[in-house]
């Protein structure tokens, strides 16, 4: 095998909480042998000048149900890859491709169109697939098929654990019938259980908590609050979300989903354990006014963001967590770094992802190449610049 050495020079590299000048990432083969000043490169290295702007790790989305006109729920290999190329032209070189409630036999369907692009070249990492349903509450299923929601209880989960060896994470709302014990399946499976699209209690979170559920996805979105008997109060998933001293948390930062000061009040529970998820959908890089399906629901592009046809829920994201940095920069008055760890390191803890969305020795060489303004200009995965 050729041993191939090569420093990057020229943009500002973005390393866990600091933004470097003068500095070079150097690359032996496909991961990362070290960070250097440019003034300590030994001279037999090879330069790459990647020109001005921000070098970060490569993004990592772990809630993305597609893109450029194409759902992963299609069960389409082709449609797969057109979804993953169009991911990773904006720097995402790691996702968990999200596949919304469905029949299972459609979510099986799914599951083994995915295995069959797993490890592809030339298209992101895929660790395995997010199922985002189908044990969701009818009650807080947002744009999820209502016709296909179901219970832990009704036996429908050995049949998708067929596949657990292409599945990394699945959601369900905590409080439904065994749920408890649904977490300590997936658990012993290696799979992350994670909340989701829940009208539970605290207590029904805490309780999956303590056998093993590590991660929320999609914070406000599909959560209960607080609610009222008599004179108590009794509060939802939100807040219990909100108190967790260890999970993981998922929020769509697009400017369209929450508002600045939700998105704040997230950021100020929640820093250093928020990562953002882009809960894209075709939509995403469609014109407003295009449609598109994700299961066996038509959904529309309106105003930058997907709906249902009757406006009554939105229908996932438009916007790749690429678009989203300088918007949270702007809505929580953060930093680069810590705008770049909520797409990189964060959401690779979640996913229990040990080599990639950092810039440090031993990790894979996969790197997001940012103009000044923060729009992405090149990509390289494994050391390999697409």
């Amino acid at each position: 095998m050729v041993d191939l050495w090569e420093a990057l020079v020229g943009p500002e590299i973005v390393v866990d909480q600091s933004v470097l000048q003068d500095h070079s990432v150097v690359v032996r083969d496909d991961h990362i042998e070290g960070i250097v000043p440019i003034s300590q490169l030994p001279s037999e290295v090879t330069i790459r000048n990647l020109g001005p702007g921000f070098l970060t790790a490569g993004l990592v989305d772990i809630h993305t149900h597609g893109a450029v006109g194409r759902a992963f729920n299609e069960g389409d290999v082709a449609g797969n890859q057109q979804a993953l190329a169009g991911l990773l032209h904006e720097g995402i070189t790691t996702v968990l491709p999200t596949l919304a409630s469905a029949p299972i036999e459609d979510l099986v369907h799914g599951l083994e169109s995915l295995s069959a692009v797993q490890g592809v070249g030339g298209l992101p990492r895929i660790p395995g697939a997010h199922l985002e349903g189908p044990y969701f509450a009818q009650a807080q299923r947002g744009a999820q098929d209502a016709a296909s929601l179901r219970n832990p209880s009704d036996g429908s989960i050995e049949r998708l654990l067929d596949y657990a060896d292409v599945i990394q994470m699945i959601s369900f709302a905590p409080e439904l019938p065994d749920a408890v014990a649904l977490t300590e399946r997936l658990v012993a499976e290696g799979i992350i259980a994670a909340a989701g699209h829940s009208d539970g209690r605290d207590e029904d979170l805490f309780a999956c908590q303590r056998a093993g559920l590590s991660h929320v996805i999609h914070i406000y979105s599909g959560q209960s609050s607080t609610i009222r008997r008599g004179p108590w109060r009794y509060p939802g998933m939100l807040e219990a979300t909100l108190v967790s001293d260890d999970l993981t948390v998922e929020m769509i930062g697009d400017g369209k989903h929450l508002p600045s000061t939700l998105m704040k009040l997230a950021h100020r529970c929640l820093a250093g354990r928020l990562c953002l998820v882009s809960d894209s959908t075709p939509g995403a890089g469609m014109a407003d006014g295009s449609r598109y399906e994700m299961g066996r629901i038509e959904y529309l592009v309106e105003d930058g963001v997907g709906m249902t046809l009757d406006r009554s829920a939105f229908g996932g994201s438009t916007t790749l967590v690429s678009e989203m940095i300088p918007i949270v920069i702007a809505a929580l008055g953060i930093g680069l770094a810590e705008a770049v760890a909520m797409v990189t390191s964060i959401p690779a803890r979640a996913a229990r992802l040990s080599d990639v969305g950092r810039i440090v020795p031993g990790f894979k060489a996969d790197f997001a190449l940012f103009d000044a303004q923060l729009r992405p200009r090149a990509v390289a995965l494994a050391g390999q610049w697409q």
